[in-house]
């Protein structure tokens, strides 16, 4: 349990997130997926990528002034959404549903200081602290040279296979149809995990706390051997992207907000790394093992 006013500290992709709350969060109920990445202070405070204030306060609207509408309502994790704009920050708001409350998240524009206004009924029945932190790390971590993917990865002697799709696609499966037929590997992550691009060119993918509705939520990282888009199909077929197909085949699955052209660009520059330096693919697939075998033996090609 956190002590009120106490500061908790997470590494996630090697970089520090601090979360400050004014009531005591329990982990086990609030932010159980965070456990795994608890940290100590970095020994230099400007070594924190993302500083989040936690509060059951009511938040003052009127100091808002004018509010733009960046992107209608929208569902993600079965809640609806709205962000908005003003002068000095943007505004992600989780509108409030049958018997719950609106919670809303205060940014800077690059997000590196957010401030979560929320329900101390709803810390232990919901995952909105969670989501919105999620999302406030998806932006912050671009100036790092990072970037979150929505994909399922796979880990098999330190290389890891991701693959992108639309809900519904069949990540999970395929997932699934990996470690039921090609040995030794294991679930890295089923949702979001983190892609790090490091000053030497090698790119990395972590865990993170996460993993959609799998709980999969581990301090670990891989190399980027392969991304890899499925479509449901009739028979399987692998076909390897380059270039500019490569980014449009990634594209959709980054986590940049659109809206703001400095956080867009820098997407954009890392995808342009990672195409240059991983397998980048589409695969038109069936639920079989076969599937699995397949994307396994042309991903490790070469």
């Amino acid at each position: 349990m956190m002590e009120t006013s106490d500061i908790l500290y997470y590494k996630i992709a090697d970089l520090y997130v601090q979360i400050t709350a004014d009531l005591a969060i329990q982990h086990q109920h609030s932010l159980s997926s965070f456990i795994p990445f608890q940290s100590t202070p970095p020994s230099n405070e400007k070594d924190i990528l993302l500083s989040v204030d936690f509060t059951v306060e009511k938040r003052n609207e009127q100091a808002d002034g004018e509010k733009k509408l960046l992107s209608d309502i929208s569902i993600m994790w079965e809640e609806s959404f709205r962000f908005q704009e003003t002068d000095k920050q943007y505004l992600t708001t989780i509108l409030a549903r049958e018997d719950q409350k609106q919670w809303v998240m205060s940014s800077t524009k690059d997000f590196s200081t957010v401030t979560i206004y929320g329900h101390l009924s709803e810390l232990k029945s919901t995952q909105k602290l969670s989501w919105l932190i999620m999302v406030a790390f998806g932006q912050a971590c671009l100036k790092q040279n990072t970037l979150m993917l929505h994909a399922s990865v796979i880990e098999k002697e330190g290389q890891a296979f991701a693959f992108l799709g639309k809900s519904g696609t069949g990540k999970s499966t395929h997932s699934r149809l990996w470690l039921e037929n090609i040995p030794g590997t294991e679930l890295l992550n089923d949702d979001n995990p983190a892609v790090r691009i490091w000053p030497s060119g090698e790119v990395t993918i972590y865990g993170t706390p996460w993993s959609g509705k799998t709980v999969c939520f581990k301090q670990k990282w891989a190399h980027l051997q392969a991304i890899i888009r499925l479509e449901q199909a009739k028979e399987n077929k692998f076909q390897q992207k380059i270039g500019m197909e490569a980014i449009i085949t990634l594209l959709p699955s980054g986590s940049a907000i659109r809206w703001n052209n400095e956080l867009y660009s820098s997407m954009l520059n890392l995808l342009e790394v990672i195409v240059s330096r991983t397998t980048v693919a589409h695969l038109q697939c069936l639920p079989n093992a076969a599937a699995a075998k397949l994307c396994y033996a042309q991903s490790t090609l070469g």
